[in-house]
């Protein structure tokens, strides 16, 4: 597993999430090798308030599932929207991805309308929920 810190998250705005993703490319051997997973450090502070992931290389379909999760006091200042739509943008930049997939919990409200806000659509509704940008 490769473990990546993203110093982005000022208190309202990711200063610059492409380029941080992009700087972070930049020190692997090849984007999408396998799981990648990121701190995500408030810059204000150095404090921790949460972690996304690629959770494998793109499957067969081309699809590359994200993960992703926030401290409950950091929720509602839009960190993970913005995390989760750079990691989206810089995915899809990617030759071998051509969508981004991600779970949820079905009560898991609040991670549903991030996916939404960054264009995924409801793809499988089950005991958990999958989708699909």
């Amino acid at each position: 597993m490769i473990y990546h810190v993203i110093y982005a998250l000022s208190d309202n705005v990711i200063d610059d999430p492409m380029k941080t993703m992009i700087e972070t490319e930049r020190l692997l051997l090849h984007p999408l090798t396998g799981h990648q997973f990121w701190f995500l450090i408030r810059k204000t502070d150095r404090v921790v308030v949460g972690s996304a992931d690629f959770k494998d290389i793109p499957n067969a379909a081309q699809e590359v599932e994200i993960g992703y999760g926030l401290g409950k006091k950091f929720e509602h200042n839009g960190y993970m929207t913005e995390v989760v739509q750079a990691m989206c943008d810089w995915a899809i930049e990617q030759e071998n991805v051509l969508h981004i997939i991600a779970e949820t919990e079905t009560d898991g409200f609040a991670s549903q309308r991030i996916l939404q806000r960054c264009g995924f659509v409801e793809e499988k509704c089950g005991d958990t929920i999958w989708w699909r940008k």
